[in-house]
């Protein structure tokens, strides 16, 4: 596939197949159902596996979340109420599917998840989706940083008024990970945030190389990068170098 910054399949990482099978994850119990995830181990690359970061940013949404909404008790601006949830760089689909267990089982609210990797990653989401029975409320569908959005993720502007989102709430979980596809990730994330009333962004990442600090500092032009550390697990996290942000579009 031809991007705007070049073959972003080229630059997906292979890797060495292991843990392959299921698990399950119930986050101390704080889901009534366990998150039941099949990984690859690697072999439709490194997005095949279940990450440190992704299940930081399920214990935050978990912590985070009462009975009644989605991050409900999160005091983030604007107090807005999350409906449709985009997340990037998804591999097995952790995080999205973790918020469509809360809204099968907890919230009713009809909010909708988008989980969204490489083409290959794609059937390696389906599954999990049925695994866990939520595809009701968790579509699986391909997204390729750098490239033009789907229409049903873009900004989009009504009778010459400003433009305004569908998506409402971004999750990303160690999607920092390779140096070359930074700005692919860097114009997705610009993209997505191209209006008025930007969708809130929460990005989970474990610190690994010194040129990770490269992409923050590039996304600081368009972006405040606030770090969220009021969270219970937050100390145990950071001892294993993986951080939780929001990310705020300046204009």
């Amino acid at each position: 596939m031809d991007g705007i910054f070049g073959d972003f399949e080229g630059l997906v990482v292979p890797r060495p197949v292991e843990h392959l099978g299921n698990s399950d994850l119930s986050f101390g119990g704080k889901l009534r159902s366990p998150l039941k995830i099949h990984e690859d181990g690697g072999e439709s690359g490194c997005g095949g596996k279940v990450w440190i970061a992704g299940e930081l940013l399920c214990d935050f949404i978990l912590e985070k979340s009462g009975t009644e909404d989605l991050l409900n008790k999160w005091p983030h601006d604007g107090e807005r109420r999350f409906r449709n949830v985009l997340e990037l760089g998804s591999g097995t689909g952790l995080v999205g599917l973790c918020v469509g267990l809360l809204e099968k089982n907890r919230f009713h609210k009809n909010i909708g998840v988008h989980i969204t990797d490489i083409d290959q990653l794609v059937p390696l989401m389906q599954r999990n989706i049925e695994l866990n029975g939520v595809s009701k409320e968790v579509v699986a569908e391909g997204l390729w940083w750098g490239e033009p959005l789907l229409e049903s993720f873009a900004p989009s502007t009504v009778d010459n008024l400003p433009k305004t989102n569908v998506v409402d709430l971004i999750l990303a979980a160690d999607c920092v990970y390779l140096e070359d596809a930074f700005p692919l990730l860097e114009r997705t994330l610009l993209d997505l945030t191209e209006s008025e009333t930007p969708p809130v962004i929460l990005m989970s990442y474990r610190k690994r190389r010194k040129a990770d600090k490269h992409f923050f500092n590039k996304i600081k032009k368009n972006f405040d990068v606030i770090e969220v550390k009021d969270f219970t697990k937050y100390e145990m996290y950071l001892k294993m170098r993986t951080h939780l942000f929001q990310l705020a579009r300046r204009f």
